[in-house]
């Protein structure tokens, strides 16, 4: 009975834990990328970013918006954090407004 229910359990949580492939393949072509969902990570890579003028530019936010739009995440709005470095790549963490 235990080991059904851990089962159970780990099929309810793994779908949130798994990579989008089809996000991943296409983050190679465009430069950037959106991972999960509440909290979400964008991702770009720093030739872009600097491209585009920064985090905080214009280019940036529209980018962000669009995939957004796109993957129908955050329809209220968001708040951007903890701003970072991962794997050569400028990251961010954000969160949807409820």
């Amino acid at each position: 009975m235990r080991a059904a229910l851990l089962a159970l359990s780990l099929v309810a949580v793994l779908p949130g834990c798994m990579i989008d492939r089809a996000a991943e393949a296409s983050y190679g072509e465009k430069g950037y990328g959106v991972y999960g969902r509440d909290p979400f990570r964008f991702e770009v890579e720093p030739q872009l970013l600097r491209q585009w003028g920064g985090p905080r530019s214009e280019q940036f936010q529209r980018v962000l918006e669009e995939e957004l739009e796109r993957k129908r995440i955050c329809r209220n709005g968001y708040t951007l954090r903890n701003e970072s470095q991962r794997e050569g790549f400028f990251s961010v963490q954000g969160r949807c407004k409820s």
